[in-house]
């Protein structure tokens, strides 16, 4: 097993795929789109999509920060 973090295997789409499936945010979703955006050099226009899907859904209230 390699000790690689399992964040690595993520990509963005997959990850905001994750967040909107189960309409929560958790610290483990947090770290991966963390990661995921701190590691990309450029952001094209699906990229942004995506990311704006997570904020969108977050201030409509369709997505939830869950703390623990």
């Amino acid at each position: 097993m390699s000790s690689t973090s399992p964040s690595l295997d993520y990509s963005l789409e997959h990850v905001v795929e994750r967040i909107c499936a189960f309409r929560q945010i958790t610290p483990v979703d947090r770290h991966l789109l963390t990661h995921v955006l701190t590691n990309r050099a450029y952001f094209g226009r699906r990229e942004q999509s995506l990311v704006d899907r997570v904020f969108d859904g977050i201030h409509d209230g369709n997505i939830w920060i869950v703390d623990t």
